[in-house]
C-alpha cells in the first residue's frame, strides 16, 4: 500500500469517491478497521467491501497516513477543516431577544464606558475588563462572557486571553440523531490511468470548466509536469484550456520545447494572448479585472455620475475619499526573455495577415500594452507581418505614419445586421459556422418574412450543422421551442468573475413554426449522430427529476463547491419537522491583508406574491411569528475575521414555523457589508446544512447539503431561493451589484425580488437545457432499453429498426412498461446511469453521473455530457 498522497488522488477522491491503495503483505487486526470505519462515519462516508479488504493488507502507519489524507481531503470539500465558533457560542440559545436594546447598551459602552468606573447599566463596579485590541470596557455582569466569542461592543475578533472570557459549556461532537446516509467510497483501480481519463475529459471539454475544474486541470499539470504531453489529446476545444495547459507549463519548462508542442493547438493571435495571461498566472478569458482606487471626495462631487454617493446627510460626505470601480485589462506580466519572445513573434508571423490583425484588434488594448513587452520593431525584417498589425493596432507605425485602413469582420457583420441586409449577412455568418449558430435566432429575425431569405438561411444551417459546438446545439435544442411566443423576460449573461444576470422585456419578434421545426430537427439530429458516436449501453437509468437540473452553462462564473449543482437548478429538499435548516458562512482575512472585513449572512423571508415578511440578520437576531413562535435565529455578526481562524455566523430556519406563518419564499444572502472584494480574502464559502439536532456541534459536515466559495469584487450575493411550499431549493449562484459599503438585506430587498423571481421563471420556462433532455438524447442514441425512474417508473425499449430520432420522441412521451421501483434487472452487464442521487449499485464498467453521491459513484461530471 503506497504511503504517498499525491494531488491527483486527493482530487479522485473528492470528484469520485475512489480511494487508490495497493495490496500489500500485512494483515490488520478487526479493530484498526473499525476504528478507521468510525472516523469515517463521523464526517459521513462508509467504504465498500473490496476497499476495506485491500486495506487489511497494509500496515497500521499506512492506514494511518491514509486516513489523515482522507479527512483532510474530504473536510476540506466540505469546510469541516476550519474553526466554526460564532458570536453567540451557546447558540442557538441565548441569543438576545431585543437586538434594539442591545445596540442600545453597545452604544452606549462604545460612547460612555470608561476603564475604573462602575458599569453604566448595572452599576456594579469590579465588574469592567477592557478587551484588546479595540479597547472597549465590557461589563461581565452585564454581557455573558461564557456566550461571546468576540467583544460584544464592536463585535471585532480580541485577544480570547481576557477574564472577561469564560469558558463556554461543553457541547455534542455531533447531533444525536441519524444524519444523512452515508457516502460510499470505493477501491480504485490504476490511479495513473484514472488520472489519465480525468485529465482527458478535461481536454476534451466544449466549454470553459468551472473553476474547481480549473483548479483541478491545473494541479494534475504541476504534478506530472512535462510528461503530461503523453496525455494531451489531438484537439482540445476550448481556447482557455489550450492556454491553461501550455502556460502552465511555459513557467518551469524552455519556451521553445512548450511552444513546439503547443503549435498544432494555436491558430489566432488571441490564443498567443491568452497564453500569456496563464503564464502570468492571470485568467486567460481576457475578461480582466475589477480594482478599487481611493479617489478624493472633493473631486468625484463635480462628476455627474457620482453626485447621488453625495446627497444631503450621505456617508460619504464625510469622508476625504471613497473607493471607485475601476476596470482594468491588464496583467502582472511573467518575465519575457528573448527565446520567448521570439518564439511567440515566430507563431504570429505564422498566422494570415488579415485573421492575425482582426483578432488583434478584437483585444485592441490588450496587444497594445503587450507591444511594450514584445519589442516587435526590434524584428522588422524578421517578422514584417506583425509589424504591420501592431501598427494598424496602435494606430501608427513606429516612425509615426498613420497606420493603413483596416475594417473588421465584425464591423462588416455589425453594419449587415443595422441595414437588414440578410444576404450579406447570411454571406458572413457562413464564413465562421461559429458565428453562424450562435446569431441563428438573430439572422432569422433579420430574413424576417422573406421566404427565400428563410429558405437560403436554413439551407446554410443544414450545409454547416456538423461544425457547430455541441454546447451550442444544446442550447439552440432548448431555445428554439420557446421561440413561438415571446418570453415573460429576456436574460443575458455577461461575461465577468461572477454571474451578474441582466435582463428586460423581450422586444424580439416569434420566429415562424415553420422555420423552428426545421431548425430544431437539424439540431436535434445533429447531437443524436454526435452522441451515437460514443460507447454504446444495452441499458440506461435516467431519473426523471433530473428535469428541474439545469445543463451547466457559463461554467467560467460558477461558484466553486463540493457539489457541482449547475446555476438554475431546483432539487427537492426534505424539510419536514423536526429538522432545522442552518445556514453558514465562513470567511478568513489573508494573513498580511492590512484591513479587516464584515461579511454578513441574513435570510429575508417573502410570501407568495414576493411581499416582504421579515429577515433574520445582524440587526434582527430573531424573527417571531404572530403567538412570538421563533421562525429563525441568527448566531450573531462578527465584523473581523482574523487569520487563521477566521470567522462563522449561522442563521437557524424552522421551515415549518415560518410556512405556518404564511412565508413561501426564504432568500439566503451573503452581503459584503464593508472591507475587501471576496476575492481578495483568504477564504469565503457558505453554503446549508439539514439538521435533525441543532444542538449538536455548530458544524456538522455529515449534515452538510450544500457549500460553495464566495467569489467576485463586491456586493451582494443570490445564492438560493427556498421555495417552502413545495419544498425545493432553487441555485440561483448570481451577485448582484451593491454600493461600495453598508449592504444588508434591507438594502437588497429591490435586488432580491427583482432577480429571484425573474431568474425562477426563467429556468423554469425550458429555455435552459436539462440534464433530463440530456440523459434522454444520450439514451436514444447510445442505448436500446431504458428505464425512467420517479413517479410511475416505466421501461421503454427500442423497437426493431427504430430510428433515434423516433425512439426520442418515445423516451420524452414516457411510452413504455410499468417497472419496479428499487430493482435493476440489467443483470452484471453495465449500464449507464443519469442519477440524482447515488442510491443504486451499478454494475462493474458502468458510467454514471450523479448529482448528489452515495451509494453509486459518480465516473463522468455534468459537463462530460455536454461533450
Amino acid at each position: 500500500m503506497q504511503a504517498s498522497f499525491p494531488a491527483s488522488a486527493a482530487i479522485l477522491l473528492r470528484r469520485q469517491a475512489q480511494v487508490f491503495a495497493a495490496a500489500g503483505n500485512g494483515r490488520l487486526p478487526d479493530s484498526h478497521l473499525e476504528a478507521f470505519e468510525i472516523n469515517l462515519a463521523q464526517i459521513g462516508y462508509a467504504i465498500s467491501t473490496q476497499l476495506r479488504a485491500r486495506l487489511a493488507t497494509g500496515t497500521a502507519a499506512q492506514l494511518g497516513a491514509l486516513q489523515q489524507n482522507i479527512l483532510a481531503t474530504l473536510l476540506t470539500a466540505f469546510g469541516g477543516q476550519r474553526r466554526h465558533q460564532p458570536l453567540f457560542r451557546r447558540f442557538p440559545e441565548d441569543v438576545p431577544d431585543n437586538t434594539f436594546d442591545l445596540w442600545c447598551r453597545k452604544v452606549l459602552s462604545h460612547f460612555m464606558q470608561v476603564e475604573g468606573q462602575a458599569c453604566l447599566h448595572c452599576g456594579q463596579t469590579h465588574t469592567t475588563h477592557v478587551l484588546n485590541p479595540c479597547r472597549h470596557v465590557v461589563c461581565s455582569a452585564c454581557f455573558d462572557g461564557s456566550n461571546y466569542s468576540a467583544c460584544p461592543i464592536c463585535e471585532r475578533q480580541v485577544d480570547p486571553g481576557s477574564p472577561f472570557f469564560l469558558p463556554a459549556p461543553a457541547r455534542a461532537t455531533a447531533p444525536q440523531a441519524a444524519a444523512t446516509p452515508l457516502k460510499l467510497l470505493t477501491l480504485g483501480g490504476s490511479l495513473e490511468a484514472s488520472a489519465q481519463a480525468l485529465f482527458v475529459s478535461f481536454c476534451e471539454r466544449k466549454q470553459a470548466l468551472s473553476p474547481v475544474d480549473k483548479d483541478d486541470f491545473q494541479a494534475l499539470i504541476r504534478e506530472r509536469g512535462a510528461a503530461i504531453l503523453d496525455w494531451v489529446p489531438s484537439a482540445i476545444p476550448v481556447r482557455e484550456n489550450v492556454a491553461l495547459l501550455f502556460g502552465s507549463l511555459l513557467q518551469h519548462l524552455a519556451p521553445d520545447a512548450v511552444m513546439a508542442a503547443a503549435a498544432p493547438y494555436f491558430n489566432s493571435a488571441t490564443d498567443i494572448l491568452r497564453l500569456l495571461a496563464a503564464y502570468s498566472g492571470a485568467d486567460p478569458a481576457l475578461q480582466g479585472q475589477t480594482i478599487f482606487r481611493e479617489r478624493d471626495t472633493a473631486a468625484l462631487r463635480k462628476i455627474a455620475k457620482y453626485q447621488a454617493f453625495f446627497t444631503a446627510g450621505s456617508y460619504w460626505l464625510q469622508r476625504p475619499t471613497m473607493p471607485v470601480a475601476q476596470q482594468v485589462k491588464r496583467f502582472k506580466l511573467g518575465k519575457l526573455g528573448r527565446p520567448l519572445r521570439r518564439a511567440l513573434l515566430a507563431h504570429l508571423e505564422s498566422l494570415s495577415a488579415e485573421s492575425r490583425t482582426e483578432d488583434m484588434l478584437r483585444h485592441r488594448s490588450y496587444w497594445v500594452w503587450l507591444g511594450e513587452f514584445l519589442h516587435p520593431h526590434e524584428y522588422q525584417k524578421r517578422y514584417p507581418g506583425v509589424v504591420h498589425s501592431f501598427a494598424i493596432v496602435r494606430k501608427k507605425a513606429p516612425d509615426g505614419t498613420p497606420a493603413p485602413h483596416f475594417r473588421s469582420y465584425y464591423a462588416r457583420l455589425e453594419q449587415s445586421a443595422l441595414q437588414k441586409d440578410s444576404s450579406g449577412m447570411l454571406r458572413l455568418l457562413s464564413q465562421r459556422p461559429g458565428e453562424l449558430a450562435r446569431r441563428f435566432d438573430h439572422a432569422l429575425r433579420i430574413a424576417g418574412g422573406d421566404a427565400g431569405a428563410e429558405e437560403q438561411l436554413l439551407a446554410t444551417f443544414a450545409r454547416l450543422v456538423e461544425r457547430f459546438a455541441t454546447p451550442v446545439l444544446l442550447t439552440l435544442a432548448a431555445l428554439l421551442p420557446t421561440r413561438g411566443a415571446p418570453a415573460a423576460a429576456r436574460i443575458y449573461w455577461p461575461k465577468g468573475k461572477a454571474a451578474m444576470g441582466v435582463f428586460g422585456p423581450d422586444q424580439r419578434p416569434v420566429l415562424a413554426p415553420a422555420a423552428i421545426g426545421r431548425a430544431l430537427a437539424l439540431v436535434e439530429g445533429e447531437l443524436l449522430r454526435r452522441f451515437a458516436q460514443k460507447e454504446h449501453y444495452h441499458d440506461f437509468i435516467i431519473d426523471k427529476t433530473l428535469d428541474a437540473v439545469m445543463a451547466p452553462f457559463n461554467e467560467r462564473t460558477a461558484s466553486r463547491s463540493a457539489i457541482q449543482l449547475p446555476r438554475g437548478s431546483a432539487i427537492d429538499i426534505d424539510l419536514e419537522f423536526p429538522k432545522t435548516l442552518r445556514l453558514f458562512l465562513h470567511w478568513c482575512e489573508p494573513e498580511r491583508g492590512g484591513r479587516t472585513t464584515d461579511l454578513d449572512l441574513s435570510v429575508a423571508f417573502y410570501d407568495e406574491a414576493w411581499t416582504y415578511i421579515g429577515v433574520c440578520s445582524y440587526y434582527q437576531l430573531k424573527l417571531t411569528g404572530r403567538d412570538g413562535a421563533l421562525i429563525a435565529s441568527s448566531a450573531g455578526d462578527l465584523r473581523s475575521a482574523r487569520h487563521p481562524d477566521g470567522a462563522t455566523e449561522f442563521v437557524d430556519i424552522d421551515c415549518g414555523q415560518a410556512h405556518q406563518e404564511g412565508i413561501r419564499y426564504a432568500v439566503a444572502v451573503v452581503n459584503n457589508y464593508g472591507g475587501m472584494p471576496f476575492e481578495e480574502l483568504e477564504h469565503a464559502f457558505a453554503g446549508l446544512m439539514l439538521r435533525d439536532d441543532k444542538h449538536g456541534a455548530h458544524f456538522d459536515p455529515r449534515t452538510v447539503q450544500l457549500k460553495f466559495d464566495l467569489q467576485g469584487e463586491n456586493g451582494i450575493f443570490l445564492p438560493l431561493v427556498l421555495d417552502l411550499e413545495q419544498q425545493r431549493l432553487h441555485w440561483l449562484d448570481v451577485y448582484s451589484k451593491g454600493e461600495f459599503e453598508f449592504n444588508n438585506a434591507d438594502s437588497s430587498n429591490a435586488a432580491i425580488t427583482a432577480i429571484c423571481p425573474a431568474l425562477m421563471a426563467y429556468f423554469a420556462s425550458g429555455v435552459r437545457p436539462s440534464m433530463y433532455e440530456l440523459a434522454l438524447l444520450h439514451a436514444a442514441a447510445r442505448g436500446r432499453r431504458v428505464r425512467l425512474r420517479g413517479g410511475e417508473d416505466c421501461v421503454i425499449t427500442r423497437l426493431a429498426g427504430e430510428s433515434s430520432a423516433d425512439f426520442l420522441a418515445r423516451l420524452r412521451a414516457g411510452d413504455g412498461v410499468p417497472a419496479a421501483a428499487s430493482t435493476h434487472d440489467g443483470g452484471a452487464a453495465p449500464v449507464f446511469a443519469a442519477l440524482l442521487k447515488g442510491d443504486l449499485a451499478l454494475p462493474s464498467g458502468s458510467q454514471a453521473y450523479v448529482l448528489q453521491p452515495g451509494e453509486t459513484a459518480a465516473t463522468m461530471a455534468a459537463s462530460d455530457l455536454v461533450s
